[in-house]
């Protein structure tokens, strides 16, 4: 699915999104409306978290967007 139908479903779902194509990295984006804009959450032994993704072009054109729990 597109980026905006993606963040759409997330922020309903209170879930995460990331692209299919990078399906083997732990890393996960929290759409949010808050000070911290969109989060970029990396799981692993230490869950780390940054605020303000900066998307590329290729992300926000892309059609393989999904919906994670984290």
């Amino acid at each position: 699915m597109n980026i905006q139908d993606a963040t759409k479903k997330a922020l309903e779902e209170n879930k995460y999104i990331r692209r299919k194509s990078t399906e083997r990295s732990t890393t996960r984006i929290k759409p949010t409306n808050s000070y911290d804009c969109c989060l970029l959450v990396v799981h692993g032994k230490d869950r780390q978290q940054g605020r303000c993704w900066n998307p590329t072009a290729d992300d926000l054109m892309a059609d393989d967007w999904v919906i994670t729990k984290g």
